[in-house]
């Protein structure tokens, strides 16, 4: 088979993996049937001794088995990751530039409403993409000998190839690209390139480029396990895979070569072993960016548009700050503080979820937004100033959740973001074609009244309106005590939008019927009570662990399965001091779940 068809036949099969391809053919992919050249077994892959080397138990009665795990790519995220670290780690950097064009191409996952590990589409873009670094990744290392010698070593550049070359250049590269060792078959497949047609170099360029394309490297190909009691849709997964989900969930890449000697020798799949591998890997500055992105999506940052700073009416609402000049980036500051915060309360000190909810500590060191809010920046170093009493409190009261683009505020949107985003309660979409003329559209302006005044006015006496808009738009004017900027106020200005002239000066009132649950009865009088509300319902700990769970694990919990123990023990560990924001974001490597895969419908 020439390099180009088998090339295009892994192509094909890849599609397959992902899911366009027959029924029975994707059965074999999800169990034991693999076939031939994806490889089983091997070194390592026996799985973990006894039934859970996390050492996480759990006690509930919602099912034995985890939920149903999707063949999934990697996302975009980790397979950029993946080639960059890869090339890192055979001393072949020098290649990157070469392949940053195709890597680029290949599409980005969607945002959405969730996460982007949940959008596991492939396009025709993907395959091209992935085929196009492996052809650029394979023409720079045949073109330049210093990239031969370090991808294949001093043989390569022989006038011939050994067999002895190409076993070491598949222990050394493809061995990582597969992230296991290689079957015989694999084997076999990669000598079959070394037909005595091709120079050295091309020899090693067409294995590359097959590699590259292999539905091993794009994709956590499960697969390798052992059935568990004999059962055919659950897998214990093998060392390898287990050293996978230890670095993709932290780490976003490949494991590193502590990572793979550990799965060689057989001590990941034994309790010490695993401990110290989990310690190590946490332990890592890639898990704080790793955790630190679950905090970006989960609160939706990225999806700030920015502020309109030509208008005539912000340009009065920010008088006095240096928002859209030179050199000031306000709302960068706004999300380096919420990563500094929860930083702080996840790594710098032993926290529980309520805790980083209630604190009043300020982390900025941006002048800017100390000035936003009253307080000194930090320095640095010593001691963290504290906002003004009475003003906010904890991390959902920060400015990232509070800015708008316009000079005004919109409660309905900050109440739909605490309902939905941080408490996870559904909020019924009404019929579009039943709403009445106008619906969308913002409130009449009225310089007589309050922002607060002027949104209840619109949707009271509409029973259409008010069943949706009532679960969340009282939250919503409960943080009317902040602006449009975020900043704390008791008072809300009324500009003219064409002029930005002032028009007059109203009193904020902040108190509404919020219902955060079912003991919440009494009228929510101000923000830090909506907080203190925010707290006591435990709701934040219970949404929190059902989207990290979302995020790390790349799909939607089952119920009636192990996963919502899962959640339940996550839900716990959040407000357990001894365990903590921490404990719980590394907890979720310790259930039996994790060393398992159940495979079938979704």
């Amino acid at each position: 088979m020439t390099q180009f068809a088998r090339t295009a036949t892994l192509a094909g099969f890849l599609l397959c993996a992902l899911g366009a391809c027959t029924g029975e053919v994707r059965g074999n992919l999800a169990g034991k049937n693999a076939p031939s050249g994806l490889g089983s077994g091997g070194p390592g892959s026996d799985g973990p001794v006894g039934a859970n080397p996390g050492g996480a138990a759990l006690t509930c009665d919602m099912g034995a088995d985890p939920g149903v795990s999707p063949l999934l790519k990697l996302s975009t995220v980790q397979y950029r990751n993946t080639v960059r670290d890869l090339l890192a780690a055979v001393g072949a950097s020098a290649a990157l530039p070469s392949v940053q064009g195709p890597l680029a191409s290949v599409p980005d996952d969607s945002l959405g409403d969730g996460f982007r590990g949940l959008d596991n589409r492939t396009a025709l873009e993907h395959v091209q993409g992935y085929f196009d670094v492996g052809v650029a990744l394979g023409d720079a290392v045949a073109k330049d000998p210093t990239l031969l010698t370090a991808v294949a070593g001093e043989c390569a550049t022989a006038a011939t190839l050994s067999d002895a070359c190409v076993n070491a250049f598949l222990d050394r590269f493809v061995r990582l690209v597969y992230r296991k060792p290689l079957t015989d078959a694999d084997r076999q497949d990669y000598l079959s390139l070394n037909d005595g047609k091709r120079a050295p170099a091309d020899a090693v360029r067409a294995m590359i480029v097959v590699a590259m394309s292999s539905p091993r490297l794009v994709n956590h190909l499960e697969i390798d396990g052992e059935f568990i009691n004999g059962a055919k849709d659950r897998l214990e997964l093998s060392a390898y895979e287990i050293a996978s989900r230890l670095s993709y969930t932290f780490w976003q890449t490949l494991p590193d070569a502590a990572l793979f000697a550990a799965a060689d020798d057989g001590s990941l799949a034994t309790d010490a072993g695993f401990a110290t591998q989990l310690e190590r890997v946490f332990a890592d500055p890639r898990t704080h960016d790793t955790l630190w992105q679950f905090w970006n999506e989960w609160l939706g940052f990225e999806k700030f548009t920015g502020f309109e700073t030509e208008r005539p009416a912000f340009k009065a609402l920010a008088a006095g700050e240096s928002i859209g000049q030179p050199g000031h980036d306000y709302y960068g500051d706004m999300v380096q503080e919420m990563h500094d915060l929860t930083d702080l309360f996840t790594f710098g000190r032993e926290s529980t979820l309520a805790d980083l909810l209630s604190t009043d500590l300020s982390v900025t060191q941006s002048a800017d937004l100390a000035h936003l809010y009253g307080v000194t920046p930090w320095s640095g170093t010593g001691d963290y100033p504290t906002l003004p009493a009475g003003t906010r409190a904890g991390l959902f009261q920060r400015a990232a959740l509070l800015v708008s683009n316009l000079e005004g505020t919109n409660p309905f949107h900050r109440g739909a973001l605490v309902r939905r985003s941080l408490l996870c309660d559904a909020l019924p979409q009404p019929d579009p074609n039943a709403l009445p003329p106008g619906s969308l559209d913002p409130p009449p302006f009225d310089p007589n009244q309050t922002t607060h005044q002027r949104y209840q006015a619109k949707i009271e006496g509409n029973s259409l309106c008010t069943t949706c808009h009532g679960s969340f738009a009282s939250i919503g004017y409960v943080l009317e005590s902040f602006d449009a900027l975020g900043r704390y106020r008791t008072t809300e200005t009324v500009f003219d939008a064409e002029t930005g002239a002032k028009l007059a000066e109203l009193p904020i009132d902040s108190s509404a019927d919020t219902h955060i649950d079912a003991t919440d009865t009494t009228t929510t009088s101000n923000a830090a009570e909506l907080n203190q509300k925010l707290i006591a319902s435990q709701k934040v700990e219970a949404c929190f662990a059902q989207k990290y769970f979302q995020y790390a694990a790349r799909r939607d919990p089952t119920d009636a399965s192990l996963d919502s123990c899962v959640i339940l023990d996550l839900t716990t560990a959040l407000k357990d001091p001894k365990v903590g924001i921490a404990g719980a974001f590394r907890r979720l490597a310790q259930y039996s779940s994790f060393f398992q895969r159940k495979v079938g419908p979704q």
